[in-house]
């Protein structure tokens, strides 16, 4: 996955009018990813072996020095000026803990595949249904961590849905805003859970109180109408992007952004 954490690097290294600590986590990875860690004096990391990806995460975020928090798999990265928009709302809006945003499901060339509009979050929608926010567009105040909320290594695809719920429901402000911070790329290698991730959310659920999984249909009919006034099935085109690439013919030296301008595509998450 070495050539996506380039990506996924030169895209937070890119971010304008914004201060950023970057830090890698890697799992005792043989395939180069830390010689060339070796060669980045700007980002802080990592190696060693740990007990799934959730515990990865609470590693960098015990590190982490920054007012707000976030956090990337590898095959994921930053749109351009995601960062400083981050920076400027929560700046103007001190009420707030959590951000999230939208995200584009790209293929390994760049293209798209799929836009993921997100809306609001609220904690009984995600335990009756699933975590519709994606976690690379979530951003978080660093007194969260500091309040004790970490990710819980129990889980193996659904710790990011769990964190989320927890905060929710010990009071923490979450907004979503209609703007794409990240994409997402389907490498063919992404950590797929599809049966674990569906017997942790049903193991999430029983966590969730009596009337909240008698009601679950009735609030599923509230959440898919919430989503649709919020505008998430819907998309002004044509679209525009800007993200790294991988070429194998470039031999892992790209280094700018290739832009691209869709016409139409789905909001539908498929695998290809």
């Amino acid at each position: 996955m070495l050539p996506y954490l380039e990506r996924c690097a030169a895209s937070i290294n890119d971010q304008e009018n914004v201060e950023t600590e970057h830090i890698v986590v890697d799992g005792a990875s043989t395939d180069g990813t830390v010689e060339w860690l070796s060669r980045q004096p700007h980002i802080k990391s990592i190696s060693e072996k740990d007990k799934g990806m959730y515990d990865a995460v609470n590693k960098g975020l015990r590190m982490a020095n920054g007012d707000i928090l976030a956090y990337l798999n590898c095959d994921e990265q930053y749109l351009p000026g995601a960062l400083a928009v981050v920076k400027n709302y929560f700046e103007s809006h001190p009420s707030v803990d959590i951000l999230f945003g939208d995200a584009l499901l790209i293929r390994p060339d760049g293209s798209l595949i799929a836009y993921r509009k997100g809306y609001r979050p609220h904690w009984f929608y995600i335990l009756a249904s699933h975590l519709y926010v994606l976690s690379c567009t979530m951003f978080f105040r660093k007194k969260i961590i500091e309040d004790g909320f970490f990710f819980d290594t129990r889980y193996r695809a659904v710790g990011d849905a769990d964190f989320v719920v927890r905060l929710l429901r010990n009071g923490y402000h979450a907004k979503h805003i209609k703007r794409y911070f990240s994409a997402f790329a389907m490498t063919g290698k992404n950590l797929s859970n599809d049966a674990l991730g569906i017997e942790e959310q049903k193991q999430l659920l029983r966590s969730a109180p009596v009337y909240l999984r008698i009601c679950k249909p009735i609030l599923n009919v509230f959440r898919l109408a919430g989503k649709f006034f919020s505008g998430a099935y819907f998309q002004k085109w044509p679209l525009e992007y800007s993200v790294y690439i991988y070429d194998n013919a470039m031999e892992n030296q790209q280094n700018q952004r290739k832009t691209f301008h869709v016409s139409n595509a789905s909001f539908r998450w498929h695998f290809e």
